[in-house]
């Protein structure tokens, strides 16, 4: 589908990305048995932009998903900095690795 549409694989990641997030939403908010309404508040949106999240229209943006994500369970917040962390120490890895690697051949 990606090859049809011209995306790249970072478009295709994201694409991705904000179709898998509508199910959470809709699993987080229920374990904390917030209605739709409940969720629309702590976010400072409504109900039926909600029930869009939820059911994946391509028109929410990425920033509401996750809004959304971080108001239906508070640990997302502290998830997301250590997957950010994660990120941030493989970069440094990997740097080093090539800084290593550019001394061991001189």
């Amino acid at each position: 589908a990606s090859e049809l549409l011209g995306l790249t694989e970072a478009e295709e990641a994201l694409v991705d990305a904000k179709l898998r997030l509508g199910p959470v939403v809709r699993t987080l908010r229920q374990r904390r048995h917030l209605s739709q309404a409940a969720l629309a508040k702590l976010i400072g949106s409504s109900q039926p932009r909600v029930a869009k999240i939820e059911n994946r229209d391509p028109e929410v943006s990425l920033d509401l998903q996750m809004k959304a994500i971080f108001a239906a369970n508070p640990g997302a917040r502290r998830d997301f900095q250590g997957l950010i962390k994660k990120w941030g120490n493989e970069r440094r890895a990997r740097s080093a690795a090539v800084a290593t690697g550019a001394r061991g051949r001189r």
